[in-house]
């Protein structure tokens, strides 16, 4: 199973209707994205001061399904919509995992 883990930088002009909007279409993805295992996301608690604002974790069955999960149209717009207006910055990561 490959594991992508998205954490955001908001922009200081990012507002909480925002961040609402962003956290509302990340939960639809699933719904929208067959190839979507397993996703959870959400605001950072502000345990550590050096933590990412926002933090997205997918799980999917291998890279192939994460790569067609990239390029579907569902995933580009949150991204346009939502990520985008809203990251001052966005780092991520895939690692595999045993099921």
């Amino acid at each position: 199973m490959l594991i992508h883990c998205v954490t955001v930088i908001f922009k200081e002009s990012a507002t909480s209707e925002r961040v609402a909007a962003f956290d509302v279409a990340l939960a639809a993805l699933p719904a929208q994205i067959e190839l979507i295992r397993e996703t959870r996301h959400g605001r950072d608690l502000g345990e550590r001061p050096t933590n990412a604002d926002y933090a997205l974790v997918t799980a999917f069955d291998d890279a192939n399904a994460f790569h067609a999960y990239l390029e579907h149209p569902a995933h580009q717009a949150v991204v346009r919509d939502h990520l985008a207006p809203l990251a001052d910055s966005f780092h991520s990561t895939q690692f595999l995992v045993a099921d």
